[in-house]
């Protein structure tokens, strides 16, 4: 929290909770009470909506083995297997094909746009979900990987065609607080009336420092790409921040298992056409 934003004497736990955001990726062993469960599950359905439609399911996932599971699928990240509830949001278009047909009227939502409203229907509702949880002092961290393997996800948590795994939330009780971290320079981010990258360079450099402060990497690099195995990392720990270890994850290996979404996500019923 940065009390500068706020002038004295004056609150607003709103703000104070989207500003206080952290990831959460070590939780202690307790349950998620029910009452807790349902205000989050409430709060992602107020969220918006494009027109309305809610073209998202969630399916929350608290069974031990189901999580153990779940965290093979997505990467063998532990806290996945070690949170109390692992809420899946998935983008979900069968509510749209069951209106269509039980009115008599022909399905033409099989276009890219129905893509995009899903998916962001399901990421606003996951939003909606952490800020809730957080503001009771809950732990959440956003999960993508839950689309590593896709047609495995889908297989475990028996999701149909037009329905699709998008993101998850962990959620449960934190047993770490690694603070709140720097987010990008407003100028790299944020245009007045016309796009404009004219300080990327040196806000990208002073970002680079301000994440290396904070040890984030200190273990955590990323593999060299396209090298020989065993090659020494010419990259010091004095040059080792955001933008190396960014370039460093979209390069790399990792990025293949993800280039079958595409014809996954065509044979669900979400054309990209």
């Amino acid at each position: 929290m940065e009390p500068e934003r706020f002038p004295p004497g004056e609150r607003n736990p709103v703000l104070e909770t989207l500003l206080a955001h952290r990831s959460t990726r070590r939780y202690r062993d307790a349950p998620l009470p029910a009452a807790a469960l349902d205000l989050i599950l409430t709060a992602a359905q107020r969220a918006p909506t494009s027109s309305n439609l809610q073209s998202y399911s969630i399916v929350v996932v608290d069974d031990r083995e189901l999580l153990e599971r779940m965290c093979r699928l997505c990467g063998s990240q532990r806290f996945v297997a070690e949170c109390s509830a692992l809420l899946v949001f998935c983008s979900d278009i069968t509510r749209h094909i069951h209106v269509c047909e039980s009115r008599g009227y022909v399905y033409r939502g099989d276009h890219v746009n129905t893509l995009l409203v899903a998916h962001g229907d399901a990421n606003l509702a996951c939003q909606n979900a952490s800020i809730a949880a957080q503001s009771m002092g809950l732990g959440t961290c956003m999960l993508g990987n839950v689309r590593n393997d896709p047609q495995g996800v889908s297989d475990l948590l028996g999701l149909p065609r037009y329905v699709y795994a998008s993101v998850g939330l962990a959620v449960g009780y934190p047993a770490e607080d690694l603070g709140v971290r720097p987010r990008l320079p407003r100028r790299v981010v944020v245009s007045r009336n016309r796009y404009s990258d004219d300080h990327l360079a040196e806000d990208l450099a002073a970002y680079d420092e301000a994440m290396r402060r904070t040890g984030i990497y200190d273990g955590r690099r990323e593999p060299l790409n396209d090298v020989a195995p065993g090659t020494p990392d010419p990259v010091p720990d004095a040059a080792y921040g955001w933008a190396e270890h960014t370039a460093r994850r979209l390069g790399g290996e990792n990025q293949l298992q993800r280039r079958g979404l595409g014809a996954f996500l065509d044979a669900k019923g979400f054309s990209r056409r």
